[in-house]
């Protein structure tokens, strides 16, 4: 009699790792945690009055445009981008920033995005300061302006992402969005207090004009 050996065992095909439900790219999930820590610790740690203080100098003021170069104001040009009106305003950035952000931090990388971020920011602020009239003492708070910038930084990358195209109709979008700010900002269209249209409009276009400068290098299909 043949002794017949076992056929060879095939080996299973490595069984692909699981997707995490939630993949946010580290930089926009840090900026949402630290939108997010900010607001709980106002809400829960001071009063109103200490609260209103806080939101005094971390708020963005632009009347004080004449004193940019000094350190609280210069400071406040970032702080501002943190500190939001209530619970709701804080909901509506943090979830447009979830959408938008990955979008824009893969093809760049997190160092470019955060960049844009920043930078767009203080462009709507100051663009604010310069168009508000003389005297207006409304303090500027919220992360609208700098997602606005990442907004118009990702319509730049997508047109880019693919064989160096120019992204379609980019003039008509903007102009189209922006003429949308200024309407719901004037109207105050979802708003308990004035809406700061001319910074989410300032950020927008600097984030336009960030994204030709570090616009993502083109894949060729």
């Amino acid at each position: 009699m043949l002794a017949l050996s076992p056929p060879p065992s095939i080996p299973e095909p490595p069984r692909p790792a699981r997707e995490p439900a939630f993949n946010i790219p580290a930089a926009t999930g840090a900026l949402i945690a630290v939108n997010v820590l900010v607001h709980l610790l106002r809400y829960f740690l001071l009063s109103p009055d200490q609260d209103d203080a806080l939101v005094g100098v971390l708020g963005f003021n632009p009347a004080n445009l004449s004193h940019l170069f000094s350190g609280a104001t210069l400071l406040s040009l970032l702080t501002y981008q943190f500190v939001h009106g209530g619970w709701d305003h804080l909901a509506v950035n943090m979830l447009t920033l979830l959408a938008l952000g990955p979008g824009l931090e893969r093809p760049l990388g997190r160092v470019r995005f955060l960049a844009i971020y920043f930078l767009t920011g203080i462009a709507g602020a100051l663009i604010e300061a310069v168009l508000t009239p003389a005297g207006d003492d409304d303090l500027l708070i919220g992360a609208s302006g700098s997602i606005s910038g990442v907004f118009g930084a990702l319509i730049v990358a997508w047109g880019f992402h693919r064989r160096g195209r120019r992204p379609l109709g980019l003039v008509r979008m903007a102009l189209l969005w922006s003429v949308l700010m200024a309407v719901t900002g004037i109207l105050g269209v979802g708003a308990n207090g004035p809406v700061a249209w001319i910074a989410h409009i300032g950020g927008f276009i600097a984030g336009i004009a960030l994204a030709f400068v570090v616009r993502p290098r083109p894949r060729t299909l």
